[in-house]
């Protein structure tokens, strides 16, 4: 990663001139200036080499005016100076995301440039005006939306990297650390402006569909003429609210009438005026300060322009063009940690080394070994260890446990014995399924007409009407089966080659077709799996594979749509395009199984990595994201739907075109 020292020392700059306090370390501003050109110095090094590790935030209440209480985390001194210079470098991109409608934490605008817009409408004649407030708005932020807006952005990956870190740091309140799984710091130097982010295209909605938005964090006014525009633009918005995963506040959120009063940050707006709040000035008589020396430019870094790196193609550096998985595959590997980096030897040489700072789980294939100190590092980072047979035969992993919430367990529980949430779960998984089943049968057929393909097409529509009129999950189930059986013979009928495919058989694959579904099937489930516990749902219950023991009926829930658009198209194109030949696979073995060789092995994995970063329009936020970041955005969309949060049952994520 390319760091400039300068911009770390104008990053200090700007952290010196504010809060003096100290995080969970005890190193104050002043004592962090007693070592700063050591503690910089140290910084730019981690930063560059990609070993910075963030430390927890330090956090504590403060009273609210309309009562209770706020949670506030403050950082650590070199957390703060990272998360300066990230916003340094990101906030012009950000910048050119916002509409006019947002004021809050935004260089030359106030709470009274938002008084001054609502006045613009308020003030010409009487109004409907809808008040509102976003409930728990920065606890709230769902880390995959958030994520995948910058990145979409084009925000350097390890930049993106760094955000993700100090969003997952942690705090320590009262004592105990605790590991939120979702939102941003309250108080955080890069809260405000990813506040701004995750709501910028609401913001653009209400722009789009002329609601007059003035928002300001998560507090917003909209003056109509009419209440039905009013009433109107109140229903739309809660439902652009609930695809980002917010809700609005139903005790602060109303729609007040022409002859009523509201308050806005502080001023009282009543009968076309506004009334700005009564300020008490305390005067105490402070000590003059001593100079404190400014470094570099005071408010902005200069935009510096990059040199592209270029990266190798070979097989030994595929991981590298932004891949978060480690893949162990040469048989005798050892895997350890030096440095805070995981580097794999074989053979007695180091054949690579990453940080793991830039890792979310590693894969090993067949006999590898796992230092105690790779272990440990792994445990201690939450990465899980995926154990395969160099086959692709899946046979455990080794994580951190404990990362199940207790709410969302017990709404588990809860809903796993609800018969009507079960026949809705299981419908729309299954029409799911079977919808991007035939639609990835329609891409396929444009370049290769078959017969089969025609009728599957044609009557998986007709098993997709009977799914959503079936009274019983077992109905469902039977026409999912009958839907799948026209499926895998229609798909053997698009694919060229020398490869014949006409069912699908798994323990064990018997022809090569098979044996690559089967090992894309099970990285699907490993990273979903991976995903639905870092969100702290309970992996094992599901609706439409009911809890059975030793099965994570959930993952076996959402996989199933993505089955078709991940795995399937996949291996339709590796096929299609000759990227495989017979040569590739291992002859039948005593069970009749057909497997990878080594180097086919690698090849396909490229290729995995390369489909989950490929990017969609994923169809509930209206972002266009990485395929693997979909995963996570279905994950949060189950999670959503068990608490309430989002009415109207699940909803898959499905192809469009």
């Amino acid at each position: 990663m390319q760091v400039y020292a300068e911009h770390l020392h104008a990053a200090w700059g700007m952290v010196q001139r504010g809060s003096p306090a100290a995080g969970v370390d005890g190193i104050t501003t002043d004592l962090f200036a007693g070592v700063a050109q050591e503690q910089l110095g140290q910084m730019h090094r981690q930063l560059r080499q990609e070993i910075y590790g963030a430390s927890p935030a330090k956090g504590f209440f403060v009273p609210k005016k309309s009562g209770g209480q706020r949670l506030i985390g403050l950082s650590t001194v070199r957390d703060r100076i990272l998360q300066r210079y990230l916003l340094q470098a990101i906030y012009p991109r950000l910048e050119a995301t916002f509409t006019d409608s947002a004021f809050a934490y935004r260089p030359g605008l106030s709470i009274y440039s938002a008084v001054d817009q609502v006045m613009i409408r308020y003030g010409e004649q009487p109004s409907w005006v809808i008040k509102g407030d976003i409930q728990q708005f920065f606890d709230n932020l769902s880390w995959g939306v958030l994520l995948g807006q910058l990145e979409r952005l084009k925000i350097p990956l390890a930049k993106v990297r760094l955000i993700e870190q100090q969003l997952k740091t942690g705090m320590v309140l009262q004592g105990q650390f605790y590991r939120p799984n979702k939102g941003v710091l309250q108080g955080g130097i890069l809260s405000g402006a990813l506040a701004n982010l995750y709501l910028s295209e609401f913001d653009r909605l209400c722009l789009k569909a002329q609601i007059p938005l003035v928002r300001y964090g998560d507090d917003f006014v909209v003056v109509f003429q009419s209440y039905l525009q009013a009433n109107r633009s109140l229903v739309m918005m809660h439902d652009w609210l609930e695809d980002i995963y917010l809700t609005l506040n139903p005790q602060k959120t109303r729609i007040v009438a022409p002859d009523e009063g509201f308050t806005f940050l502080g001023h009282q707006f009543q009968a076309q005026q506004v009334i700005a709040p009564v300020r008490t000035w305390f005067h105490t008589k402070k000590e003059k300060k001593a100079a404190r020396p400014v470094y570099g430019p005071p408010k902005a870094c200069s935009i510096i322009r990059l040199p592209k790196i270029k990266t190798k193609k070979s097989t030994d550096e595929y991981w590298r063009d932004g891949m978060t998985t480690l893949y162990v595959t040469e048989q005798g590997a050892y895997l350890r940690v030096r440095h805070q980096q995981f580097q794999v030897f074989h053979e007695q040489q180091m054949r690579i080394s990453v940080p793991a700072n830039n890792i979310t789980f590693v894969v090993l294939f067949g006999a590898c070994t796992v230092s105690h100190g790779a272990v440990r590092l792994a445990l201690q980072r939450r990465i899980p260890l995926l154990y395969l047979s160099n086959k692709g035969r899946y046979f455990g992993r080794l994580e951190t446990t404990g990362q199940a919430r207790i709410d969302y367990l017990v709404a588990q529980v809860a809903k796993s014995q609800d018969e009507a949430f079960i026949r809705q779960q299981a419908m729309n998984v299954i029409v799911g399924k079977l919808h991007n089943s035939r639609k990835l049968l329609m891409r396929l057929r444009q370049r290769r007409a078959s017969d089969l393909a025609t009728k599957a097409i044609r009557e998986i529509a007709v098993l997709m009407k009977k799914v959503q009129a079936a009274e019983t999950v077992e109905s469902m189930l039977g026409y999912e089966g009958q839907g799948a059986s026209l499926y895998f013979r229609a798909y053997g009928s698009l694919l060229k080659g020398p490869f014949s495919f006409d069912k699908r058989t798994r323990r064990p694959p018997t022809d090569p077709v098979n044996s690559l579904l089967s090992l894309g099937y099970t990285l699907l489930s490993q990273n979903v799996h991976a995903m639905t516990e870092a969100a702290g749902l309970h992996t094992h219950f599901g609706n439409l594979h009911v809890p059975q023991p030793n099965r994570p009926s959930l993952i076996c829930d959402l996989v199933e749509e993505f089955r078709a658009m991940a795995v399937d198209s996949l291996v339709a194109y590796l096929i299609n395009s000759n990227i495989y030949t017979p040569e590739d696979f291992t002859p039948p073995d005593g069970r009749g199984g057909v497997y990878l060789h080594p180097d086919g092995l690698k090849r396909f994995l490229k290729h995995w990595e390369e489909k989950l970063q490929s990017e969609t329009v994923h169809p509930h936020t209206g972002y266009k994201v990485s395929l693997r970041r979909c995963f996570e955005l279905q994950v949060w969309e189950y999670a959503a739907c068990i608490t309430g949060e989002r009415e109207g049952g699940y909803r898959p994520m499905v192809w469009k075109k």
